[in-house]
């Protein structure tokens, strides 16, 4: 087993295009690291949320990434326990994955990396199964088909019905907060940054205040203007206001390279 402040070596990457699309890190057959710019990586979660202080991560950042510690400095000094941060990459991994997928994934493209390149600074050590990543993933996906049934999806800009009160039950932080946050013009992703919060678990939270009355789904910025000699043809089984998921959404376990046959 890897250990925290081990270098990594013998790693790869994929390159996933799409709409933002994103880069996952491979190590020995395990996935170690996947970012995109749709869902806060490990180092918002830390600074964001307030698990870790900016000058706290400055510091151990300062002092750690030149040799691959970042995550023992980070330990070291008391700035996060080694369990919680080993939860915080796990997740940012997680949600990297569903969101490139929720996005859409268009193709990918395997690179070899050299002795030179930078490794991920906080990976998942020793690493994920890319059938348990692949697995969880379709399982999310699952689950937004209906968030969709209530319009909620990633392009919504929400807006709380009634005036935030001043919050009375610690348990409700995070639903508080998002309805703070839902002003109108922030997307469920932009909610997400700003609270250092996974897009999964904001996008979950989003469709229960959908669901409860709370939360109002502003409509949909006007579409483009066309072309008058361009015919667009309307597919009349398509709901009103509610974008498919885009093709290549299934593609996460063939890009993984999993086999979720038999249980596996």
């Amino acid at each position: 087993m890897l250990r925290m402040g081990e270098p990594i070596s013998g790693f790869h990457l994929l390159r996933v295009m799409g709409s933002p699309g994103g880069i996952i890190h491979v190590r020995e057959g395990l996935v170690i690291s996947a970012t995109t710019p749709a869902s806060p990586g490990a180092e918002s979660l830390l600074i964001r949320s307030g698990r870790v202080s900016e000058e706290a991560w400055n510091e151990a950042y300062t002092a750690g990434a030149p040799q691959d510690r970042l995550a023992a400095e980070l330990v070291d000094r008391g700035s996060v326990g080694e369990a919680g941060l080993q939860v915080v990459c796990l997740s940012a991994v997680f949600d990297a994955a569903f969101a490139m997928a929720l996005f859409g994934i268009e193709d990918s493209q395997p690179e070899v990396i050299g002795p030179n390149d930078v490794p991920p600074p906080l990976p998942v050590r020793p690493g994920i199964p890319r059938e348990w990543l692949a697995r969880e993933t379709t399982r999310r996906l699952t689950i937004t088909d209906e968030w969709r049934e209530l319009g909620v999806t990633p392009f919504i800009r929400p807006t709380a019905v009634r005036p935030i009160t001043p919050m009375q039950i610690g348990a409700d932080q995070l639903r508080h907060d998002i309805l703070v946050k839902a002003n109108g013009r922030r997307t469920p992703r932009d909610i997400a940054f700003a609270l250092g919060q996974g897009l999964f678990v904001v996008l979950k939270e989003i469709s229960s205040l959908v669901s409860e009355g709370l939360l109002a789904i502003a409509p949909p910025p006007p579409p483009p203007v066309v072309e008058e000699h361009v015919v667009v043809v309307e597919d009349e089984r398509k709901p009103p206001n509610l974008p498919r998921r885009r093709p290549g959404t299934s593609r996460i376990a063939r890009l993984l390279g999993a086999d979720l046959r038999n249980g596996k």
